[in-house]
């Protein structure tokens, strides 16, 4: 009866094999915690990229519309191409360089008259390209968004 009870009593630690089994567990949550944590560092980074490129994209339409809309001898008003630049320009928001590109074209109503309600009426269009942190790398590439807006002759 007392060795039954000695051998209870020196049974009470882990095995090898149970000491390893949560060992494995505990490196497989914390490796997919990390993962996830990466994941989400580099979506949140992309996502801040992407809505620095379409604000860049927004304050040059809006220098562009104010342009148009203050002055009819305005060269925007002699411009008409979706393919031909109408400017190029860089602009760096730390840490990204953002390439503008804009464009300015008639309106054609169904009639194809570029005139509606007897004046003109123009798309602006900009083009923002930017590189996604470093070239190569995995994850990282080109982006870029788009923004329009019409304007009518003054």
């Amino acid at each position: 009866m007392v060795d039954a009870t000695i051998s209870r009593r020196q049974r009470q630690g882990f095995t090898v094999a149970e000491i390893l089994l949560a060992l494995a567990l505990i490196s497989v949550v914390v490796l997919t915690l990390i993962g996830l944590s990466l994941y989400s560092l580099n979506a949140n980074r992309k996502s801040r990229d992407v809505s620095a490129g379409q604000l860049v994209a927004e304050q040059v339409l809006e220098r562009l519309v104010y342009e148009a809309d203050t002055s009819p001898a305005s060269p925007i008003w002699a411009q008409n191409s979706q393919s031909v630049a109408y400017a190029e320009q860089q602009v760096t928001v730390e840490p990204s360089v953002f390439n503008v590109t804009t464009y300015v074209s008639n309106v054609n109503d169904q009639a194809g008259t570029i005139f509606v309600a007897g004046r003109r009426l123009k798309r602006l269009e900009a083009l923002v390209v930017w590189q996604d942190a470093q070239a190569g790398k995995s994850g990282y590439g080109r982006l870029s968004v788009r923004a329009t807006r019409l304007v009518n002759e003054p």
